[in-house]
């Protein structure tokens, strides 16, 4: 029984430990503003409860936060939709 419970614990820490309250956009390994807020208008339309800060994409709430590697492909969606980069530039940038 111990060994189940030590399992779902560590299961449910991994689950959530790619999750964050704050995620922008490097662009050739410096931030961008304006990529970040473009990219958060696209993760908004499938993620209500994040908005842009005027720095970086946001979802403070509890229980919720943005999911790093999806945040990425997302950044890498948006420089090459909205700027015409090439994706392989782009890496998303999380913290908190």
């Amino acid at each position: 029984m111990h060994f189940t419970t030590a399992i779902v614990a560590m299961f449910s820490t991994l689950v959530l430990a790619d999750f964050h309250h704050n995620c922008g956009c490097d662009i050739r390994g410096s931030y961008r503003v304006d990529v970040s807020q473009a990219t958060c208008q696209l993760w908004s339309t499938n993620q209500p409860n994040c908005h842009f800060d005027g720095y970086s994409c946001v979802d403070k709430g509890i229980g919720r936060g943005i999911d790093g590697a999806p945040w990425e492909k997302t950044c890498k969606e948006a420089w090459q939709i909205d700027f015409g980069g090439n994706p392989d530039d782009a890496k998303g940038h999380c913290w908190h």
